[in-house]
């Protein structure tokens, strides 16, 4: 399990050396103007952002795997910098999970998510990996004076995924309150733009953005939804809770 503390993304995986340096903010031929953006920083509801994207064991679509389980668990921390008008990176989990269910990963899966057999079988089952993510996120929020929610793309990671997968471990995890709301940047994305966007790779071409690393590589799509965090903020969009657990 790689847990990084006070690092920033550009020292953790030197192909984002170009993308990251301390912060992360969108490049745009327009400059933005200070004073909108300063205000539109204070009337956010909330102060971190815990963007998550999980990566599960799959098989192509004649032979779907019941149930899924989580094999990669990545999240990044931003925060609103209220003076340069973007999201800032303050710290990065991530950890490969060991399937306890369907052990082997099917060639499908690794083919499409990158994740070897071997990246698996050495790591922790995905109640201890929790374990560590939520010590690590208690580690970066003080409750009583933050304010802080999760970012996906979509509802399945948290909805369904999450979910499921902690039945799955019925005796060690107990769903914290924090995981149970949470933003779908689709339907922020689909408010600000007027579309519903098909995907991460259909948001960036939308943003004219610049695509990092690969789609279905989640410590890759957390850094692509930051890029469109950062597209939306500058059109005015205010991260709004889109999404709760109703029940488990």
């Amino acid at each position: 399990m790689m847990k990084f503390k006070g690092l920033f993304r550009s020292q953790i995986f030197p192909k984002y050396k170009l993308v990251f340096n301390k912060t992360m903010f969108i490049r745009s031929t327009d400059k933005p103007n200070a004073k909108s953006l300063t205000s539109l920083n204070k009337s956010q509801p909330y102060t971190k952002y815990f963007v998550l994207d999980f990566e599960a064991t799959c098989d192509n679509g004649a032979h779907l795997l019941k149930p899924q389980e989580i094999i990669e668990f990545p999240c990044i921390l931003v925060e609103l910098n209220t003076v340069k008008g973007g999201f800032e990176v303050v710290s990065c989990f991530h950890s490969y999970v060991k399937p306890i269910i369907h052990t082997q990963l099917t060639e499908y899966c690794t083919e499409l998510t990158g994740i070897t057999q071997d990246m698996v079988n050495n790591s922790p089952p995905f109640d201890e990996v929790f374990s560590n993510f939520c010590n690590w996120h208690n580690d970066h929020i003080n409750m009583e004076k933050e304010k802080s929610i999760i970012v996906t793309s979509g509802n399945w990671d948290i909805g369904n995924m999450f979910v499921e997968q902690c039945k799955l471990f019925p005796s060690t995890i107990t769903i914290p309150e924090f995981m149970c709301t949470w933003i779908n940047i689709k339907k922020l994305f689909a408010l600000a733009m007027g579309q519903y966007p098909l995907g991460i790779k259909n948001m960036l071409k939308t943003t004219n953005s610049k695509q990092i690393g690969n789609i279905h590589c989640g410590i890759d799509d957390c850094v692509n939804i930051i890029t469109i965090m950062n597209q939306l903020l500058q059109r005015g969009c205010v991260f709004q809770a889109t999404n709760k657990i109703t029940s488990v």
